[in-house]
C-alpha cells in the first residue's frame, strides 16, 4: 500500500466488522455452526448465499431449508446469542486499532463508529476491549433504518459533528460500504480484510475494485500515519 498518511481530515468514520475488529471469519462461519447445532452439514458456500442477508431473513432462509420445530423467533434468537456471545467473550481488535484510535483522540479528532451490527453486540464487545471511551457516537444501521450500499450512516455522522462529507475520512474494508462513501463524497482508507479476496463482482476481487475508490489503503491499520 502507497499512500497512509491522514491529511487534512477532521472526523473519523469507523466500520467495525473487518476494520476494527477481526470478526470476519466468525460470520463466515456461523451459519454453518448453526446448522451443525441442528444436526444438519452445511452446504457449500453458505456464506455466500447469507452473507447479505438481516437476521430475519437468516431465519426466513433456514427455516425454508431445514426441518425445524423452532420458530421464526427461536432461530432468530438463537442466532443473535451466538453472535452476541463471540462479540462479549472472543473477537479480538486488528493490529494496530487501539493505537490509531489513541492518536485521533489525542488530536481531538471525533471518532464515530458506523456499523451493520446491532448495538448490543457493538457494546458488549466494545466494552470488553475498552473502546468505547473513543468514539463520540455509535451508529448502527439497524437503528437508522439503512444499509451501508446508500451512504446514510456516514451522512448521519458527519451532520453530528457539523461537518461537510470531504471533510471527514471513512474507514472500511467492504467493497459495497467504500463504493458508497466514495459517491458521497467522503475520503476513504481502505484497510484490508482477506474477505476482501473474494469476486463478489467477477472477473476482479472486491479489493481490486476498492483500491480505486480509495484516497488512502493499509493492509493493517498499524500503517496509517497521522
Amino acid at each position: 500500500m502507497v499512500n497512509t498518511s491522514l491529511n487534512d481530515i477532521k472526523c473519523a468514520i469507523f466500520d467495525m466488522d473487518g476494520t476494527l475488529l477481526d470478526s470476519m471469519p466468525m460470520w463466515h462461519t456461523i451459519g454453518e455452526k448453526y446448522l451443525e447445532s441442528l444436526g444438519y452439514q452445511a452446504p457449500k458456500g453458505l456464506w455466500d448465499e447469507i452473507k447479505r442477508l438481516n437476521l430475519e431473513e437468516w431465519a426466513d432462509y433456514f427455516l425454508a431449508r431445514y426441518k425445524s420445530t423452532k420458530t421464526k423467533e427461536e432461530v432468530m434468537d438463537d442466532i443473535s446469542n451466538m453472535i452476541i456471545d463471540s462479540y462479549a467473550k472472543s473477537l479480538p481488535l486488528k493490529e494496530g486499532a487501539r493505537q490509531l484510535l489513541e492518536n485521533l483522540n489525542k488530536k481531538n479528532i471525533p471518532c464515530y463508529l458506523a456499523t451493520a451490527t446491532e448495538r448490543s453486540s457493538v457494546i458488549a464487545c466494545m466494552e470488553r476491549l475498552d473502546c468505547l471511551k473513543y468514539f463520540k457516537k455509535i451508529l448502527t444501521c439497524m437503528e437508522y433504518k439503512t444499509s451501508k450500499s446508500e451512504p446514510k450512516i456516514f451522512e448521519i455522522a458527519a451532520q453530528d459533528a457539523g461537518l461537510k462529507n470531504e471533510e471527514c475520512m471513512v474507514f472500511e474494508d467492504a467493497l459495497h460500504a467504500i463504493r458508497s462513501a466514495h459517491g458521497a463524497g467522503f475520503k476513504v482508507c481502505a484497510v484490508y480484510d482477506s474477505s476482501d479476496e473474494e469476486i463478489t463482482e467477477p472477473p476482479l476481487s472486491d479489493w481490486e475494485r476498492i483500491l480505486p475508490l480509495s484516497d488512502i489503503s493499509c493492509s493493517s491499520l498499524a500503517q496509517i500515519k497521522l
